[in-house]
């Protein structure tokens, strides 16, 4: 029997490397329902490239916690906006950052969701200063904090850990106003609605500043070379062939525009992020709505 397995081995090292199945790549990847459409479009952006790899899924977390099992190598991928967390890693080489804006730029579009019996709460805000008289609330560590602070707006900030808690909170009084992504708000909004009732999409105003969902990629994980290189080859072949706004749209409602007609926009500065970070590969994607 040793010759046989001599023979075999012989046998093997003589074929092309190619014809040698290799074990499918396993990475470590942010959960979420909200983030499924996030997590295909990597499977796309993969299996374009020519990788094959499946995905496990980290518990929900707040972003502190992301942030440390990035720097681990425990999470592999992430999907958030920057903020100084995510800037910090990126400095220390923990992180690289594929700039490719997910939410195709409405997640910088918030529609408030606010209790019934304040339906009228945002009647007449006109600016970022009337802005300021109304409790917005924030998952503790959103990055989006900063945006409204640097404006001067009053933040609560409270721990959410479902989809389901964040609308819990504004049901219970926590805060005024809960403002969410355009392309988002009717998750939240239906998630709770299973649950009970009482809360409302505000119809008066869209809070509008430059946000980005990005894609970081934990250096310390396992093969990170290779699944940034194949992600980012990837994501240049399903963005220019259609597929990207395909997968985009069999989770997000293709007609976003319909949601902010008839609202006031309120512009606010972002600390983190500006149109021009996104790779001009990829501003191609980005939907424009109107200022």
């Amino acid at each position: 029997m040793k010759w046989l397995a001599t023979a075999l081995l012989f046998l093997l090292a003589g074929l092309e490397p190619g014809l040698v199945q290799a074990e499918p790549h396993v990475f470590t990847v942010h959960s979420g329902e909200h983030l499924e459409f996030a997590r295909e479009l990597c499977r796309a952006a993969l299996a374009a490239a020519g990788m094959e790899a499946s995905f496990s899924y980290f518990p929900p977390a707040q972003n502190k916690r992301l942030y440390a099992e990035l720097a681990s190598g425990n999470l592999a991928i992430a999907f958030v906006p920057p903020d100084e967390g995510t800037n910090a890693l990126e400095k220390q080489g923990l992180v690289r950052a594929l700039r490719i804006p997910l939410e195709r730029g409405l997640l910088g579009y918030r529609i408030c969701l606010v209790r019934d019996e304040d339906a009228n709460l945002l009647e007449n805000v006109r600016n970022a200063e009337d802005l300021k008289k109304i409790r917005i609330g924030q998952g503790i560590g959103w990055g989006d904090i900063a945006v409204y602070r640097n404006a001067g707006i009053n933040v609560v900030e409270a721990p959410f850990n479902s989809v389901s808690d964040p609308v819990k909170a504004l049901a219970s009084g926590h805060f005024d106003a809960l403002p969410l992504g355009v392309n988002e708000y009717q998750l939240f909004l239906q998630t709770y609605n299973k649950e009970a009732s009482g809360i409302t999409a505000d119809r008066y105003i869209v809070i509008s500043y430059p946000w980005f969902r990005y894609i970081w990629v934990s250096t310390a994980t396992k093969n990170s070379k290779l699944l940034f290189e194949a992600l980012d080859k990837g994501f240049g072949i399903i963005a220019a062939n259609g597929e990207f706004v395909a997968i985009y749209e069999k989770y997000k409602d293709a007609a976003p525009r319909k949601h902010l007609v008839g609202r006031r926009t309120i512009h606010l500065q972002s600390p983190y992020s500006t149109d021009d970070d996104i790779d001009p590969s990829f501003r191609h994607l980005i939907i424009r709505t109107p200022r």
